[in-house]
């Protein structure tokens, strides 16, 4: 892969699309706690890893649109949210995904009158965690069916976790799934997502599955619906990771 710019690139916040408002990603986190444990047998420290954490900040325009940053952000929630900032929108784009508390909501009015809003995401038990894309950025389904699958190359068995960003529906009730496949040819359920009903979006989620994940992987709806509009990503667990998906 060949150095990058920062150019178009997505960022949704609890199913809410900011792509269009964001101006800056000031900080994209993971960090590990270390706890020091001094031996007698070494001359330098030794350390042990603590605690994983993670933070995204970013700086916003105030945009006060249906479903836009002012709606997304003042409301300040104590509950959970859902933070996914996409390098590009192509299938395996790089992907920052949090599950977050949002501290704050800081306005800055400058002297050319320019209004912007600096918020930072603190990880929320789950620390940062860095996946690609499953969809082509944000995408449309006009009705239940598959996705063109992706190929992985070679299968994990460290489990899997995703997210979803559903944006909009315009009628029904979608249940999106994540499917693999050894073969690319017989596919199952590897994981799904609760279904939202028109109405409940913007809304998002992060699921995981344990133990092998095949090969081939592809995104997958079902129910009565019309024009859902979402993204998913995914990160395959590692054997090296601190817990097991």
């Amino acid at each position: 892969m060949a150095k990058q710019t920062g150019l178009t690139d997505n960022f949704y916040i609890d199913g809410h699309d900011l792509s269009g408002d964001v101006t800056s990603v000031d900080t994209v986190s993971g960090s590990k706690a270390t706890l020091d444990t001094p031996v007698i047998e070494s001359a330098g420290m030794v350390r042990l890893a603590g605690h994983g954490s993670g933070e995204i900040a970013f700086t916003t325009w105030f945009d006060d649109g249906t479903n836009l940053e002012h709606t997304a952000l003042a409301g300040m929630p104590t509950t959970d949210v859902v933070v996914l900032y996409t390098r590009g929108i192509a299938i395996d784009s790089p992907v920052a995904g949090l599950v977050a508390k949002q501290i704050n909501y800081d306005g800055s009015k400058g002297s050319d009158k320019a209004l912007t809003l600096s918020v930072q995401c603190l990880s929320q038990g789950v620390p940062l965690e860095w996946g690609v894309l499953l969809s082509g950025g944000q995408i449309t389904q006009a009705s239940a069916g598959s996705e063109s699958s992706k190929d992985d190359s070679a299968s994990s068995s460290n489990g899997i976790a995703a997210y979803l960003q559903m944006v909009d529906i315009n009628s029904g009730a979608p249940t999106i799934t994540i499917e693999h496949s050894a073969n690319n040819s017989s596919w199952s359920t590897l994981l799904s997502f609760t279904a939202i009903s028109d109405g409940a979006e913007p809304s998002a989620e992060r699921k995981t599955a344990s133990g092998t994940v095949n090969r081939y992987l592809r995104i997958t709806s079902t129910g009565t619906f019309s024009n859902a509009k979402f993204v998913v990503a995914y990160r395959r667990g590692e054997s090296v990771d601190d817990t097991s998906y």
